[in-house]
């Protein structure tokens, strides 16, 4: 084989010609062929253990170092328009200097072995108008070989280029060793790419790019497993479109479409990320809320719920007539149930409860009675927070105006002297704060007071229970505790 012919195809290499076509009977080199081929079979077998594109990250670049001992080296894959050649691994010096080059097809030495199919290999770069030294971020380079990553069907993914401080640093034959390299770790690539795609569809939704419900309930059994173990607490929260099928009648099933890409999306921006979002069946939709409490869970779904009547409307207002709204129900393990289908079916029970109830609400228990509860002061108390939620006296939640910006309070209870709640901000204790209530989505006559913070203390990660009493406005305070406990 005539390696250094200009006609050189690396679509013509075979391993066991590269091994053994030689006719020089020294012992050196036959030793060194035999190593090359132990090398070999080591890559093959550890990539074949790989099929993810992580662990076959770390592989490669281990056995560059170890096996090979190339301290330079660098993979460049094409992305998903085949049109840009962007850094996917190196050792660690090229990276944090190149990690951001990009080449296009034909541009510089790694762009025309994308764009030909056939290996280059420079011995002295300073003399190859075409090298670009990684567009000057990469000046001490004094040889450099450039290997097609190509797949079994001869598609290019990308290149492998290997580079060293010296000229005249590699022999003949290596872009023949590397390219049998290249094209084993090309295949593997490709693999652990197709198996991460199948992955990531089978974990979400086509239409939103949620979770699907399956991811759901195999993160539900899990978070159930460590809440059994350490005795911790979890929520799941069930949400459903008002009316979509009406919508979908009059609208199209299009706009349908739109809708729950837009309340995916809602859903998402407000959730924490360790939370698991799942469309759960059509225009249904499960949220798991690890480590949450009712309240805090409680909290969570009267944003989602506030957030969708006035977010849709905004987005909605100038295509379709009709409003968009969900009603959600919460249940908490252990208090709603002992195992997983409990739960899951005691949130779809409240869910269908608040459909009864005149929807766009939200229901965290079948009771609806209020509960008289008395403190150490024999202050009348009215746990209200049931009620608040589901919209019984209009009252959709209360703003408090915290650094020039407006948090919202979920309340717990009242009094005539103040109120308990959870907010997703942290309070200063006497710390003093205009409050608003916002009597409903629409209205503009909402009651305004101050507080006093009397009591604060955290209850989950970002949410904050407080305890206040009324320093002004005592006329909207008092409006607002009439509405509500009569």
């Amino acid at each position: 084989m005539d390696i250094t012919s200009e006609n050189f195809s690396i679509n013509s290499i075979k391993l066991d010609e590269y091994l053994f076509n030689f006719t020089d009977n020294n012992t050196e080199i036959l030793k060194r062929r035999f190593f090359e081929l132990l090398i070999l079979y080591s890559l093959n077998r550890n990539l074949n253990l790989s099929i993810q594109l992580e662990d076959l990250l770390n592989i490669t670049i281990n056995f560059f170092k170890d096996s090979l001992n190339i301290d330079e080296f660098c993979f460049m894959l094409l992305d998903n328009n085949h049109k840009l050649l962007k850094v996917w691994t190196a050792d660690r010096a090229t990276f944090e200097s190149a990690k951001d080059i990009t080449f296009n097809i034909g541009e510089g030495i790694s762009g025309i072995v994308v764009k030909t199919g056939e290996p280059i290999m420079i011995q002295d770069v300073s003399k190859d108008s075409r090298f670009l030294y990684y567009k000057a971020k990469l000046t001490n380079i004094g040889s450099f070989l450039s290997i097609p990553l190509k797949l079994s069907d001869n598609r290019i993914i990308g290149v492998l280029n290997i580079h060293k401080k010296e000229i005249n640093s590699f022999k003949n034959d290596d872009k023949i060793f590397f390219s049998i390299i290249a094209r084993n770790l090309a295949n593997a690539i490709e693999r652990a790419r197709l198996y991460e795609k199948v992955q990531k569809e089978a974990m979400h939704d086509y239409l939103t790019g949620l979770f699907t419900r399956r991811y759901f309930s195999e993160n539900c059994y899990r978070e159930f497993s460590e809440s059994v173990r350490f005795g911790k607490t979890f929520s799941i929260i069930f949400a459903d479109i008002d009316k979509f099928k009406y919508f979908n009648d009059t609208y199209g099933h299009p706009a349908g479409d739109d809708i729950l890409k837009e309340l995916a999306s809602i859903l998402k921006s407000n959730v924490r990320h360790g939370d698991i979002v799942c469309r759960y069946g059509g225009e249904e939709f499960a949220i798991l809320l690890p480590c949450t409490e009712r309240i805090g869970a409680t909290f969570v779904a009267e944003k989602l719920r506030t957030s969708v009547e006035t977010c849709l409307a905004e987005i909605n207002k100038s295509k379709y007539m009709d409003k968009i709204t969900i009603t959600v129900g919460v249940a908490t393990y252990p208090d709603d149930g002992s195992t997983v289908d409990e739960i899951i079916s005691t949130a779809d029970k409240f869910l269908y409860l608040g459909k009864e109830r005149g929807r766009n609400i939200v229901i965290n228990s079948a009771s609806v009675t209020p509960i008289l509860i008395s403190n150490k002061r024999s202050v009348p108390r009215h746990n209200i927070a049931i009620k608040i939620v589901r919209g019984e006296r209009f009252l959709q939640f209360i703003e408090i105006n915290i650094n020039g910006g407006s948090k919202k309070c979920i309340i717990q209870n009242v009094c005539k002297k103040g109120f308990k709640g959870i907010i997703e901000h942290a309070c200063e204790v006497d710390g003093k704060y205009i409050c608003k209530g916002i009597i409903n989505s629409v209205s503009s006559n909402d009651e305004v007071f101050t507080i006093r913070i009397a009591h604060a203390a955290k209850v989950s990660i970002g949410r904050y229970q407080i305890g206040s009493e009324i320093i002004a406005g005592i006329n909207s305070w008092e409006r607002l505790y009439t509405m509500l406990i009569n």
